[in-house]
C-alpha cells in the first residue's frame, strides 16, 4: 500500500513539474518575445477573418500563432497559412491540430522568432501582440510587406497608423 502511495505522489509531483515547465514557456518566455499566449476567442477569430477578406491562394502569416486556431481557420478558407511561434509546446500542439484537421497541405507552423521571419510574400499578417511589440515591428511591416497587404491586429491598434476598419476590438490596416 505504501508503494502505491509513493507512486501516486511521484506522479503528482512529476505532473506539477511538467505543468510549471509548460507555464514557464507559455507565459514567461512568451512575455519576453512579444506576448504571452492568450487564446483568441472564436468571435474575435471570426472578426479577424472577415476583416481580412481572405481569398483562396493568398498567403497568410500569423505572427505568434499560439495554438494555431487562426492558421487552421484561414487554411479552411483556402489560404496558404503559416504560423510563426517560438513556444515549442504550442508548436507541437498546433501541428497536431493541423494534422487532425487534415490541413497539412495548406498550413505550416514554424518554430522561431517572428521578428526574423520574412513577410515579403504575405497578403495578410495577423497580430495579437503587446502594443510595445507591434511598435517594434512597424518598420519591418513597412519594409517587407507588399503594397496592398493587409495587417489585422487583435486587441491593440497600431500607434500612428490609421485603420481602414475596426470592429469588435480588431483593426484592419492596408500597406500603401
Amino acid at each position: 500500500m505504501a508503494s502505491l502511495f509513493f507512486i501516486f505522489i511521484t506522479l503528482v509531483l512529476a505532473g506539477a513539474v511538467l505543468f510549471l515547465i509548460i507555464e514557464f514557456y507559455v507565459v514567461i518566455i512568451g512575455e519576453f518575445f512579444g506576448a504571452p499566449y492568450v487564446k483568441s476567442k472564436k468571435d474575435k477569430i471570426k472578426t479577424m477573418l472577415e476583416l481580412a477578406q481572405i481569398k483562396p491562394g493568398e498567403k497568410v502569416i500569423d505572427l505568434g500563432s499560439g495554438d494555431g486556431s487562426l492558421v487552421t481557420e484561414a487554411a479552411g478558407r483556402g489560404a496558404e497559412a503559416i504560423g510563426v511561434e517560438i513556444n515549442p509546446f504550442l508548436v507541437w500542439y498546433s501541428r497536431w491540430r493541423i494534422k487532425k484537421a487534415n490541413l497539412q497541405d495548406k498550413t505550416k507552423i514554424i518554430r522561431g522568432d517572428f521578428r526574423n521571419f520574412s513577410l515579403d510574400q504575405a497578403n495578410v499578417v495577423f497580430l495579437y501582440l503587446w502594443p510595445e511589440t507591434v511598435a517594434k515591428l512597424k518598420e519591418k511591416l513597412i519594409r517587407e510587406l507588399r503594397p496592398g497587404a493587409r495587417v489585422i491586429s487583435n486587441g491593440f491598434p497600431l500607434a500612428g497608423w490609421h485603420p481602414q476598419a475596426a470592429e469588435n476590438g480588431v483593426f484592419l490596416y492596408r500597406r500603401r
